[in-house]
């Protein structure tokens, strides 16, 4: 009989701040019926479920909190506090995987 260990808790040095309207077992911060309109706006998508729309949410969070710690690190390294354009632009540039996204803020 095999015995599942229980994964290790990982410590981060992040702090999450809990707004008080905001429901504690919530798996996505972003709003799902917006992200279901903007997945019904592609002419090719006739219909889309509810576990697909949590799933696309929880991914568009994922990224946009990597996408902004990249872009942070370039300010970081230039000493500011304050994120700019620049920054975003130079993150996009330094990051392969965001090469998609070159020339979007222009």
């Amino acid at each position: 009989m095999e015995v599942e260990e229980e994964p290790e808790e990982v410590e981060t040095n992040e702090t999450v701040e809990c707004d008080k309207n905001e429901k504690p077992n919530r798996i996505s911060k972003l709003p799902l019926t917006r992200i279901k309109h903007i997945i019904k706006t592609d002419p090719d998508v006739t219909l889309a479920s509810q576990d697909s729309v949590v799933l696309i949410a929880k991914a568009t969070e994922m990224f946009l909190h990597h996408f902004t710690r990249s872009a942070y690190v370039q300010t970081a390294k230039g000493k500011r506090k304050t994120m700019q354009k620049k920054d975003i632009d130079i993150s996009v540039d330094l990051t392969d995987e965001y090469a998609f996204l070159e020339g979007m803020l222009d």
